[in-house]
């Protein structure tokens, strides 16, 4: 995208407007000195965003604002307005006049006119340790010329401060490419933090080399990292059969001991059963014998001799139911002694049978237990010989540990080393000791190119004995048949710069390149006509600018050309031409910029 511009006007109260008409493609305001052209020229540059006000001449009183239309390529219409004193800019999306709070641009002036030159968001370097967007003043730079720029014996580049960033402009209108792929450089800053760094770096290397253990290298410290792991791991696969077979014997044991405990209890059970039977065993045979001595005593009684007692002398007889004894009740006593008995004997011939069983059962759980017991001190015996396995050995997972960690800490500090070492080979790199490599950037097509726009410039404004002209991106200036530039005298130094502008523009322009699509040139072809330069002169000021006027007149290549020139027209080219005129007078046609009150 490019810009035209269409009119400049400035107004203030109770003055009449001071407006110009640009055309295009080619625009001429022509008039001597002191009328208002090189003040045209800055308020172009002060409302397309420069700081700079316009200077302030005795016709701009009363004058406070200035106003600017331009149109883009869909042929949208802004008119931007700003104070001649300084302040604000405001962009409206309207026509000069037609200017409404509603049509009020929210984009700043500045994005906008990147935009419209077709370099949003392009990077370029504003040195070489920083890189931004393209701004209003990298177009303005190589747009709007200024008459001590055409004559200037400086590099178009200016002072070292702008250097970068105007070559780095230069060449996107030259290229399209802008500079994100460069590599930028460090900023002073860096540079001095590195080298901080860099001298920490240093000590602390040293404290390390002081830390590492003598006469051992790293790949030995790696070599004994891998044994002691080995033996670990070892000691780890003897430790996890260990647990496996004890698991195994451990579970076993749990299950025998659960079925000990079960036998010895009812054992315990059966001993104490077999010891109440044997008890009341007992008891039955002494009721048995009891009863059964019982029966010849009752017997006997009835045969015992009566005597007096021993102590008193008085007779049994008186004592003793002998009916009952001689009666049949002792019989039936007898009897009931002896069934008793006889019962008895049936309860112990039943009770032997049980005592019996139970001290078989006895003897059963008996060997049971045996056997278990012997079990149990089998698997017990097995338990201990898995423990003491491996005892022998002389190695310990708790020494190997540590020796393990002190390996560790001695690779840490190896690779500590090795990082510093690394990190302060990377910062040396980009503190190199001698100067910067400078930048690089293919223009070598984009140059030739541009190079033959500007021969054939040239030689349509009369220099027809030029037969090379070399364009360096570098320098951003021409070589003419291999003389600089900036070796020529003012008027050629002027003429042969505005043929590099016109060319750098329409260059652009057909290869879509970023630029802002029209070019201001002040004073092109004064100085070359300037008495003061008549050394320089090779060929007659009136051929030059007679030549000039008629390429001007005639040009139908891409971009608005607009030039502020002291120098006469002649009548057929001006007709054709249609300049604006200043006559300098006041009874003369238009006086200047600015209408004399």
């Amino acid at each position: 995208m490019n810009i035209v511009l269409e009119k400049l006007l400035s107004s203030g109260n109770n003055v009449p407007d001071a407006l110009v008409d640009f055309k295009s493609p080619s625009c001429l305001i022509r008039g001597p000195s002191d009328t208002g052209k090189s003040y045209i020229r800055d308020c172009l540059w002060y409302l397309l965003g420069g700081d700079k006000t316009p200077k302030e001449i005795p016709e701009s009183k009363g004058y406070d604002t200035l106003s600017l239309q331009i149109m883009d390529d869909a042929q949208n219409r802004y008119t931007i307005k700003r104070s001649i004193f300084g302040g604000e800019i405001n962009v409206y999306l309207s026509r000069l006049g037609e200017e409404k709070s509603e049509n009020l641009v929210s984009e700043s002036l500045g994005s906008m006119i990147v935009r419209l030159a077709g370099a949003k968001n392009k990077q370029i370097l504003r040195s070489k340790s920083k890189r931004g967007e393209v701004t209003g003043g990298d177009l303005r730079h190589w747009s709007l010329i200024s008459q001590p720029a055409m004559i200037s014996e400086e590099s178009t580049l200016g002072d070292r401060t702008t250097q970068t960033q105007r070559k780095a402009s230069f060449h996107l209108f030259l290229t399209g490419q802008d500079d994100s792929a460069i590599l930028l450089d460090l900023s002073k800053d860096d540079k001095l933090k590195n080298r901080v760094l860099l001298d920490s770096l240093k000590e602390n290397i040293n404290r390390l080399e002081l830390q590492v253990p003598k006469n051992t290298s790293q790949q030995e410290v790696e070599e004994s990292l891998h044994k002691i792991n080995d033996q670990l791991l070892y000691l780890s696969e003897i430790h996890v059969s260990k647990v496996e077979k004890l698991n195994d014997v451990r579970v076993s044991l749990e299950r025998n001991k659960d079925s000990f405990k079960k036998v010895v209890s009812k054992l315990n059970q059966s001993e104490g059963l077999v010891s109440r039977l044997e008890l009341l065993d007992a008891k039955y045979t002494n009721d048995y014998e009891r009863l059964n001595a019982i029966g010849p005593a009752v017997t006997i009684l009835d045969s015992i001799e009566s005597k007096p007692c021993l102590l008193c002398g008085s007779s049994l007889n008186h004592e003793v139911d002998y009916q009952l004894v001689n009666s049949n009740a002792l019989k039936n006593y007898q009897e009931a002694v002896l069934a008793e008995a006889e019962k008895i004997e049936k309860l112990r011939a039943g009770l032997l049978v049980a005592l019996e069983h139970e001290r078989s059962y006895r003897d059963s759980l008996k060997q049971e237990f045996s056997a278990l017991s012997l079990e149990l001190e089998i698997i017990e015996n097995h338990e201990r010989n898995i423990l003491e396995e491996n005892k022998d050995l002389n190695i310990t997972p708790s020494l190997l540990a540590d020796r393990k960690a002190e390996c560790y800490s001695q690779l840490k500090l190896y690779e500590e080393m090795a990082r510093l070492n690394k990190q302060y080979i990377d910062l040396s790199e980009k503190l190199p000791s001698r100067r910067s490599k400078p930048i690089k950037r293919h223009a070598d097509s984009d140059s030739k190119t541009v190079g033959k726009i500007i021969l054939d410039i040239l030689h349509k404004w009369g220099f027809k004995d030029i037969s090379t002209i070399s364009l360096n991106p570098d320098e951003s200036d021409i070589k003419i048949d291999g003389r600089s530039r900036l070796s020529y005298g003012a008027g050629k130094r002027g003429i042969f710069l505005s043929a590099t502008i016109v060319a750098l523009m329409q260059h652009a322009i057909c290869k879509k390149y970023p630029h802002l699509g029209f070019v201001v040139l002040d004073s092109p072809i004064k100085a070359y006509s300037a008495p003061e330069n008549i050394s320089d002169v090779t060929i007659s000021p009136t051929v030059i600018r007679d030549s000039f006027y008629s390429w001007l007149a005639s040009r139908q290549q891409h971009g608005q050309v607009i030039v502020l020139e002291n120098e006469l027209i002649d009548n057929e080219t001006s007709v054709s031409l249609k300049p604006i005129q200043f006559s300098g007078s006041s009874n003369i046609g238009r006086f200047g910029f600015y209408p004399q009150i």
